[in-house]
């Protein structure tokens, strides 16, 4: 993984069929987004979050099902759980919690993909620049 780096992870289900929607839409986003799918959200782990950082990723950024939508039911609480756990812990490690978010998308969403993604990207440039 590059230093500059921006992990996203996308549950199966609705927050990757968005990512899909904006390939076949040939929207863009930033170069240093590199998607993960994961078959659900809950399936993430504190430990994975802080292992892509000291692999040097400049932020991670989690996309799931709407709320009350998970298929399979606790995803989004857990991954809730898991990323104020993380964001606690990056704190404490020195690094801005807002490297780290988590969003949601329905399903075929691409243009809302796209624009969160960019906005993450672009919050992190400002983080990194010390706005």
């Amino acid at each position: 993984m590059e230093t500059g780096s921006i992990i996203v992870f996308t549950c199966n289900w609705d927050a990757y069929s968005g990512l899909e929607t904006a390939g076949a839409k040939r929207h863009s986003y930033q170069p240093e987004i590199i998607p993960i799918k994961l078959m659900c959200l809950g399936r993430i782990s504190t430990g994975i979050i802080l292992k892509v950082f000291e692999r040097g990723a400049d932020g991670v950024f989690l996309i799931g099902c709407p709320k009350d939508e998970c298929k399979y039911y606790f995803g989004n609480k857990h991954a809730k759980t898991i990323v104020a756990e993380a964001q606690e812990l990056l704190t404490l490690l020195g690094y801005s919690s807002g490297r780290l978010k988590m969003d949601s998308i329905a399903a075929g969403e691409g243009d809302k993909f796209t624009e969160k993604v960019r906005d993450f990207a672009e919050g992190l440039s400002k983080i990194s620049e010390g706005v």
